[in-house]
């Protein structure tokens, strides 16, 4: 198992925690030039003006590398390719990043003369922090090689410039605790993200399987929303001669052979499923091109309190022709088939 990552996770969930981890470029990236733009306005004229330009240009630099990468990894495929590879090129930019804020604690970092801006960026440093924290919440590895140099060197910077006093010491505890605070949420952001995408690709999964099975089925399937069709399968479009998008939504009435045939249908269905019982029985019915055909209804209503059932509807046409057509046993003709 990875020792980065607390919990291994499926194909189809690694993917998508990939994925996800992209999908957070663009707003990270506004983010970041918005703090860029802060800085460099708090800055200006407190340091020197070259190492300010050269910092935004770093800064810049890195944010048109992350946004060619996010670029590149919405025109590939990820499923053929390795996901841990995707990673790490994201990891890349994440420490660029940290290195680059973390210099604001460095040959940035305002003279004593500006406690204010001092102030600034030691607040800016606690969000870029958070922010990591969150965005970068599905990696292990992103999140450490991005924070470890934004917070290391604001460490540093109280430790070594406020000496052993007191007030270091209560510095030190308080940014001690923040750190705490920060791999706490991490940790737990982690590892919800981690259960939730598990989960996701799991239904995922399942609910493909089933509208393969739902597609691929030779016998007709709707779900039926009181006498309202609102889902069914290729082979009951076939079946009635209709495209699906115009069975959707239209009344199961239109589909019998006549208004007896349909009141059959709806009182059987009433009775069988007020009794708690499947619903079966043989209906007339009516195709797109006005031909009839007999149609095998079995139905039973969805467990979920409400008006909607599933019915499986078979073409019995051929099968009631031959009973029709078979001699009589006993009798003077054959039955017809009953409702």
């Amino acid at each position: 198992m990875n020792p980065i990552r607390t919990r291994r996770l499926s194909s189809d969930a690694e993917v998508r925690r990939i994925e996800m981890l992209y999908e957070y470029v663009p707003v990270s990236v506004v983010a970041a030039l918005i703090g860029i733009v802060l800085c460099c306005i708090v800055l200006f004229g407190i340091i020197s003006l070259e190492i300010l330009k050269a910092w935004a240009a770093f800064m810049l630099s890195v944010a048109a590398g992350r946004v060619w990468l996010w670029h590149m990894f919405g025109k590939a495929d990820v499923r053929s390719s390795l996901s841990p590879r995707w990673e790490w090129m994201f990891a890349a930019g994440a420490v660029l990043s940290g290195l680059g804020w973390g210099a604001l604690f460095g040959p940035l970092y305002p003279p004593p003369l500006h406690p204010d801006a001092q102030m600034f960026m030691l607040l800016s440093v606690v969000v870029i922090a958070f922010t990591g924290a969150v965005f970068l919440a599905l990696s292990h590895i992103s999140f450490w090689l991005f924070t470890l140099p934004v917070v290391l060197p604001a460490f540093a910077q109280y430790l070594l410039g406020m000496g052993l006093g007191g007030q270091a010491k209560w510095t030190m505890i308080a940014a001690t605790g923040c750190i705490a605070v920060l791999i706490a949420v991490q940790i737990k952001l982690n590892r919800s993200n981690t259960v939730n995408l598990e989960r996701t690709a799991k239904t995922e999964s399942l609910l493909a399987e089933q509208e393969a099975i739902f597609e691929s089925s030779p016998i007709g399937i709707a779900v039926i929303d009181d006498e309202r069709i609102v889902k069914c399968n290729g082979r009951l479009a076939e079946l009635l001669g209709q495209r699906m998008q115009d069975l959707t939504e239209s009344s199961l009435h239109e589909h019998f052979l006549n208004a007896q045939e349909a009141a059959h249908f709806f009182d059987d269905r009433s009775s069988a499923f007020d009794k708690g019982h499947l619903a079966q029985g043989l209906y007339r019915l009516r195709r797109a091109n006005g031909t009839e055909l007999w149609g095998e209804f079995s139905g039973r209503k969805m467990a979920d309190g409400q008006t909607h059932s599933v019915w499986m509807i078979a073409d019995a046409t051929e099968r009631v022709a031959s009973d029709r057509r078979a001699p009589p046993r006993g009798k003077a003709s054959a039955p017809s088939p009953k409702h």
